[in-house]
């Protein structure tokens, strides 16, 4: 087996990673990968299942009720969507070990996360604000069709069933801005270490799973908003 003698050693091209300071190991995707690929599988069950179920009890709906989507919830769509490119790019420039791009572009991220859960804040608040102003006019809908609650009047029925669409609308936006929350926290210290220089191209598994979680994030919302615009 050859060996490099201390004469040779000097005639050899100097180790970047030990130039830096930084001596990088080959990260190899193992129990990280499989954990962050369970959990996304489990939530993505979770919400699936319960965007079916409220679909097929929507179906039975009287066909006057209705509640008017927050247009700010494009809004929201656009910035989360955005998101996950910032996060992907930033995926792509540590790839190429630049580090210090990369947390510029992980900032964004987290700034744009943050925007969302606000934007998410007023649309809470503009549905709140609409029903206050509307609902003296429930009683009043002109109702067609029969009655799924027994003895319920169908002004009755129409309050519950708008209450119900409600709930739905509140527990699908509330629980999706737990999980961006719930991202939020990992993303930014994810985004410590990078500007710390963590991280390589051989080594950012930290980059790897929270990219994946956040791309879920965006991928579950355009799943929800699209069952909001056409159930509601």
């Amino acid at each position: 087996m050859d060996t490099v003698t201390a004469d040779h050693a000097s005639d050899m091209p100097p180790d970047p990673a030990r130039q830096s300071g930084r001596r990088d190991n080959l990260h190899v995707a193992g129990a990280g990968t499989l954990g962050i690929s369970i959990l996304v599988g489990s939530l993505s069950i979770l919400f699936l299942s319960s965007l079916i179920a409220f679909v097929c009890y929507r179906a039975d709906f009287l066909k006057s009720v209705v509640v008017s989507l927050p247009n700010g919830l494009w809004i929201s769509t656009l910035l989360l969507a955005a998101s996950s490119f910032t996060i992907h790019v930033a995926k792509g420039h540590i790839q190429k070990d630049q580090d210090r791009v990369t947390a510029h572009w992980l900032t964004v991220t987290l700034i744009l996360g943050f925007a969302f859960l606000l934007m998410q804040f007023f649309n809470w608040f503009a549905l709140d604000h609409q029903l206050r102003q509307t609902q003296h006019a429930v009683s009043a809908i002109a109702l067609v069709g029969q009655s799924h609650n027994g003895g319920l009047s169908k002004a009755d029925t129409a309050m519950v069933e708008r209450h119900v669409l409600l709930v739905a609308f509140y527990m699908f936006t509330v629980l999706h801005a737990l999980h961006v929350i719930a991202g939020l926290i990992p993303l930014g210290v994810v985004n410590i270490k990078t500007y710390a220089g963590k991280y390589s191209r051989n080594y950012h598994p930290g980059i790897r799973y929270i990219t994946i979680y956040w791309h879920f994030l965006d991928a579950i919302w355009l799943i929800i908003f699209a069952t909001l615009l056409m159930t509601f």
